[in-house]
């Protein structure tokens, strides 16, 4: 079973909306004083005035959620042997260097898109959040996706 914790952002009339929890009832916050609840966020998105984008689960190397639709820096490594020693595996890695990548769902995982090449990379994300930085998003650092798009 997986415990991964689910939770949801939206963005709505260009503004970022954080699903928050109160009173045994989900909201969508934007700020102290702008709150959507969860009936008018998914009505809005089935007119397609508002998307909504699923946590993946874990978190980048600063500790900060990464959903679908961020924009992360990823250290790409390859392993050169593998070896077991003391009841543990050890691995021996190279960094290849950096590159930028969107995160998308693509059923039934999250992935990660550079270059319009797409990389099935559900199980190293939960295993090397180090090697992730969230960098911005679709919505409000767009430019970034020239860099991918490249």
């Amino acid at each position: 079973m997986n415990n991964r914790e689910l939770k949801f952002r939206a963005f709505y009339e260009n503004k970022l909306y954080m699903q928050e929890y109160c009173g045994g009832f989900s909201y969508f916050i934007h700020n102290e004083s702008t709150a959507l609840s969860l009936e008018s966020v998914f009505i809005a998105a089935e007119s397609g005035k508002c998307t909504i984008q699923q946590y993946t689960g874990i978190k980048d190397k600063n500790g900060i959620p990464i959903y679908e639709g961020d924009i992360v820096k990823y250290a790409r490594i390859k392993i050169e042997s593998i070896e077991f020693a003391k009841n543990c595996f050890k691995s021996h890695a190279i960094e290849l260097g950096e590159e930028i990548g969107e995160i998308l769902y693509i059923k039934p995982s999250f992935c990660l898109s550079f270059d319009h090449i797409r990389y099935d990379d559900i199980t190293p994300m939960g295993l090397a959040e180090n090697r992730y930085e969230v960098i911005g998003n679709l919505f409000e650092t767009p430019e970034l996706l020239h860099i991918i798009n490249k």
